[in-house]
């Protein structure tokens, strides 16, 4: 009798299509767990309306999970500060585990590079360079053409900047000298009063405030980088100027606005191209890195994902294991002691808070 062997159907893409869904749900899943709010490290407090702990807040605190406690390191009448450790568990195989998870996410990591980097590392190597530099151009550019324009404003700003009074007066115009730097365009409005035997003005527009009256020196107006200085022998109680910022009837207020417009248009000009040269790198590295197969990037990276993902639960779980001061205050009573076996949320520290803080769950 002739024996028949069947040979069953083999279906690489089908294969490779399942893996592909496996992979896809770890990493939806690692997701998930990565953006679940961590539980509160506060066992009880006072409630309150808002999210943070209030100044005079008693707080209860204890572990979030289980294990014997190695460390106490505070006891009642202690002062601590925010963040400070106030007791630990024995953390040997949560430590081990965050160690695990760290390692398995760069071994993730590097296994997703080498998918992406294929078999043209050199060539994609000299793409990301390109990217790189052209990256550090568009930096480099977007400060620099920022200064000029900056500079451009500030010269037009300052375009021969004159005290000016707006009725008719017989009294010589007080000087100003200094760079204006408030860049801020309105008018600096000034009267001159008496006080005493000395002399003030007062300012307000764009900065309210009082000055030294002088006839000898240049005084400061205000924080404005502009000085004031009154002729001698004159008496000015009441007078009124104004400067205005710019001054649209300088001689070289045209040439400042046009050289502040200029420096603008150039500075868009430039920025839009080394925008483009970098737009232009960014496709020519996506042009080499398109030889990986879909699928096997879409693999690695729900790898890379669910490795992020247990990353997050091991350090959460690690962190479970200790108990921080949630802001400064002071310690009033310890309930635990080293050797003791801890059980989850079960009150271990009193505490009243003296500083305010962000709770970690909010």
């Amino acid at each position: 009798m002739k024996e028949h062997i069947v040979s069953l159907p083999h279906h690489p893409k089908r294969v490779i299509i399942i893996s592909l869904i496996v992979a896809i749900a770890i990493g939806v899943f690692s997701y998930i767990k990565i953006n679940q709010k961590p539980a509160s490290p506060y066992i009880k407090e006072t409630t309150s309306e808002d999210s943070s702990i209030s100044q005079n807040q008693n707080i209860t605190l204890g572990f979030l999970s289980g294990g014997r406690i190695k460390t106490v390191s505070v006891k009642a009448g202690d002062i601590v500060k925010q963040g400070q450790v106030l007791a630990t568990l024995d953390s040997g195989s949560t430590q081990g585990a965050l160690a695990e998870a760290k390692a398995a996410y760069k071994t993730a990591q590097a296994n997703y590079q080498k998918i992406i980097n294929g078999a043209t590392g050199t060539a994609i190597d000299v793409a990301k360079a390109a990217v790189n530099t052209a990256e550090v151009n568009l930096d480099g550019i977007t400060k620099q053409q920022a200064l000029l324009v900056a500079n451009a404003y500030t010269n037009f700003l300052n375009s021969t900047l004159v005290a000016k009074s707006d009725v008719e007066t017989y009294l010589p115009t007080p000087s100003i000298t200094g760079t204006y730097t408030k860049n801020t365009e309105g008018t600096i409005n000034i009267i001159a009063n008496q006080a005493g035997s000395g002399g003030y003005f007062t300012v307000s527009g764009i900065v309210n405030g009082t000055g030294i009256m002088s006839t000898t020196i240049s005084e400061p107006i205000l924080d404005t980088g502009l000085y004031i200085e009154f002729p001698a022998g004159l008496s000015y109680v009441g007078t009124a100027w104004k400067i205005n910022i710019p001054n649209d009837t300088a001689p070289n207020y045209l040439a400042n606005y046009n050289a502040y417009q200029s420096a603008q248009e150039t500075k868009n000009q430039a920025v839009s191209n080394a925008e483009a040269s970098l737009d232009q790198a960014n496709a020519s590295l996506a042009t080499l890195v398109t030889a990986a197969r879909p699928e096997d990037v879409a693999a690695a990276q729900a790898q890379m994902d669910n490795a992020a993902g247990m990353v997050q639960i091991a350090q959460a779980a690690y962190e479970n294991t200790i108990i921080v001061a949630p802001s400064d205050g002071t310690i009033v009573s310890v309930a635990i002691a080293p050797g003791q076996i801890a059980m989850p949320n079960a009150s271990a520290i009193e505490f009243i808070s003296t500083g305010i803080s962000i709770k970690n769950n909010q």
